[in-house]
């Protein structure tokens, strides 16, 4: 990860604020307060890392419908699962991955990707497991086992970027609020 650095008008740096939403967003399965759906009984979230030059991207997609994206180096949307489309963006993901858990066989300890690879964390009642997927069956370029899940992911991604592009912020950039 980048150094960390101040944010303008103090508090903790952007990259401390993004670690900890991460974690708290990959540790959230397993108190089993997630609510599960029966089109995902063994789903209660999915949480996908996307490297960058010098910055993550993290979606975060859970079962009670919480929905965010943020970055390392500060912003992001939070509360977008409240909007109809993005709910039900990520219900389908949800569901799509319930169809797909033998993908996910490697046990997770919450750690980042190799750079080229988009690291999707499946949460369960019990220790996480996660797939790895290159950038380029990510991105649309090569075929690719979960090609449904990714699908399924970009189809959240789309759904927050239209939800950005309908919220201008007061400063003049984009949320999702």
């Amino acid at each position: 990860m980048p150094r960390l650095r101040r944010k303008a008008g103090g508090g903790p740096p952007p990259q401390e604020l993004y670690a900890g939403l991460r974690w708290t967003a990959l540790s959230s399965g397993r108190n089993g307060s997630i609510l599960r759906r029966d089109a995902h009984p063994d789903v209660y979230g999915l949480v996908a890392d996307m490297p960058k030059p010098a910055e993550w991207t993290t979606v975060v997609t859970l079962g009670d419908n919480t929905t965010s994206m943020y970055t390392s180096t500060g912003g992001g949307m939070t509360g977008t699962g409240g909007h109809a489309a993005v709910a039900a963006a990520s219900q389908r993901l949800l569901a799509t991955v319930q169809d797909h858990l033998a993908a996910f066989g490697t046990a997770d300890d919450g750690g980042y990707p190799p750079y080229g690879t988009v690291r999707f964390h499946l949460l369960t009642g019990a220790a996480g497991r996660y797939a790895d997927v290159p950038d380029e069956a990510f991105w649309g370029q090569a075929a690719h086992p979960l090609k449904p899940v990714i699908a399924a992911m970009q189809d959240v991604l789309t759904s927050l970027r239209e939800l950005e592009s309908r919220y201008p912020r007061r400063d003049g950039t984009q949320s999702g609020r």
